[in-house]
């Protein structure tokens, strides 16, 4: 083994397969990929890298399996085997990732009908470095297959997780799916405790999330929390809640993801998306660096934006949407609705504009990302032993603030002239009868 020292979870240690896929080009591009895409552009500390949260995640994943695992009476190796596979699930969960991280996936990927996992699942699959430690370490010692890996990536829901076999006492390998894509996995617990520790927002912070993990135990093809440790929970929603409202959400930050999204958009012809998404040894060329030192593309203006810290976007509307499962389709579908309405409007009081567009954008939350919408369910045992299955919004998180369903519309900076008319435009359709029938 080897140890590496992390500012989050002090010294991690580093199996010989884990070194293998550490020390592959696939990985290491990860140190080139700022975990919070924009947002050291308000927060100057949040310049950490997918790389530290793959390693930090990949701690805490074993940590989970460990404590939850003993308590089923395994032999070593059993259990060490378990432990392992959850430390990989940790590890190689962001690989797919592009650059600008969430950006890409939102402005990019979504045009090719593809995300970060499946690109993930085709990285594990396709690329030599990732095979040759599956073929040299991992298949003899754990019996995981880069195949079987893949689609442990891309598993989208319980139904599609490939690890199907019986533990022990009636427990299957189906449990594994929440240790990395559960309610408190282990991808929320380190992210929370490393974006509260990098932007400074310290919402993460003092979050016992071990105590979760101790608290955990395997029942059939769930992870089921004892009651006891339900506070911890309660901690790391909220915790989520408010780094969503503070960080993730936070109305620069989203305009300077805007910025990079059209940037990204435009790099295409100078990048070729599609050809690269075929050949993975292409795709895993594209990170962050490699995209802003571009000549070309340090030629348009949106990457000069993010190059000198300008925003070209002034946030001149806010709506605060009740948290309903009503308004979830007008959230998700709205936004391009909402923009042309306003920018109808805009141009029918200023006959000049019509041949003029961006005129503003329409930002609401990305879904499933404001975890008020989301539809993970957690298993809790109640003081009698019984179990009890509850979306995460009707845990006490649920009746926290309502501001996180908020709207805000933007005005580009050579509109600015028009922020009264279009803030009045937008209250009288958001504030007034017409919202309706948006959805």
């Amino acid at each position: 083994m080897i140890q590496i020292k992390d500012p989050i979870h002090g010294y991690l240690r580093l199996a010989k397969h884990e070194i293998c896929l550490v020390s592959s080009p696939p990985l290491q591009r990860l140190r080139r990929l700022k975990q919070l895409s924009t947002s050291h552009l308000v927060y100057p500390g949040a310049v950490h890298v997918r790389f530290s949260h793959s390693l930090g995640s990949m701690h805490v994943a074993g940590i989970l399996a460990e404590y939850a695992y003993s308590k089923l009476g395994l032999g070593p190796s059993e259990l060490r085997r378990l432990v392992y596979i959850a430390r990989l699930l940790g590890l190689l969960h962001d690989i797919g990732h592009g650059p600008f991280s969430h950006t890409f996936e939102d402005h990019v990927l979504v045009n090719y009908g593809v995300n970060h996992e499946v690109l993930g699942g085709r990285i594990v699959r396709e690329h030599p470095d990732i095979s040759r430690c599956f073929d040299d370490y991992i298949e003899k010692e754990l019996g995981l297959s880069a195949e079987v890996m893949a689609r442990l990536i891309e598993a989208s829901s319980l139904d599609s997780w490939p690890l199907t076999s019986s533990i022990s006492n009636g427990v299957t390998e189906r449990t594994l799916y929440y240790v990395t894509k559960g309610a408190y996995s282990a991808d929320i617990i380190d992210y929370l405790l490393r974006d509260s520790y990098f932007t400074g927002a310290n919402y993460g912070f003092g979050l016992d999330w071990e105590r979760l993990a101790f608290h955990s135990r395997p029942v059939k093809d769930r992870i089921v929390l004892e009651y006891k440790a339900k506070d911890v929970l309660d901690h790391l929603l909220i915790a989520r809640i408010f780094m969503f409202k503070t960080v993730y959400y936070h109305k620069t930050v989203r305009a300077f993801d805007k910025i990079a999204g059209e940037m990204l958009l435009k790099a295409d012809k100078v990048f070729n998306y599609g050809e690269r998404l075929d050949e993975v040894d292409k795709y895993v060329e594209l990170d962050d660096e490699y995209v802003l030192s571009n000549p070309e593309v340090r030629g348009f203006d949106e990457a000069k934006y993010l190059l000198n810290r300008v925003v070209p976007y002034k946030n001149v509307y806010q709506a605060v949407l009740p948290i309903d499962q009503t308004f979830k389709g007008f959230l998700t579908m709205s936004r391009e609705v909402l923009r042309g309405s306003v920018e109808s409007k805009l141009r029918k009081a200023h006959p000049e504009l019509l041949s003029s567009d961006n005129i503003v954008f329409v930002d609401t939350p990305k879904l499933p990302t404001n975890p008020m919408f989301e539809e993970t369910e957690v298993f809790i045992e109640n003081n009698e032993g019984e179990v009890e299955a509850k979306p995460v919004r009707e845990t006490l998180a649920g009746s926290m603030p309502a501001e996180l369903a908020f709207l805000r519309i933007y005005v580009r900076d050579k509109y600015i002239r028009h922020s009264n008319e279009v803030r009045e435009i937008a209250r009288n359709m958001i504030s007034g009868k017409e919202i309706r029938s948006f959805y």
